[in-house]
């Protein structure tokens, strides 16, 4: 089981048609994230744990699960590296 996945208090989100553009207030750099993306991002925001976001985007994305696995697993990764995401201590 993985941390469970927070948005930092200084990440700001708007979600602009079927893309999402995240803003780290303190550094200023921001990310846009596509449309599979952005819902990744809902789901995160909703559940805050990536077993529950890869549940529900396998049942609305036809996808090999292995392939959603280390797409998510990829963009959180790069989420957390710029400081756009969290990982919960618990």
């Amino acid at each position: 089981m993985s941390a469970p996945l927070r948005i930092p208090e200084d990440v700001v989100f708007e979600v602009l048609g079927e893309d999402t553009v995240l803003l780290q207030l303190e550094s200023g750099d921001y990310f846009t994230l596509n449309g599979s993306a952005t819902r990744a991002w809902q789901l995160i925001e909703e559940h805050g744990d990536l077993d529950r976001v890869r549940e529900a985007m396998l049942a609305e994305y036809e996808v090999a699960e292995a392939e959603l696995s280390a797409d998510l697993d990829r963009l959180v990764g790069e989420l957390v590296g710029r400081g756009l995401l969290a990982r919960s201590s618990g």
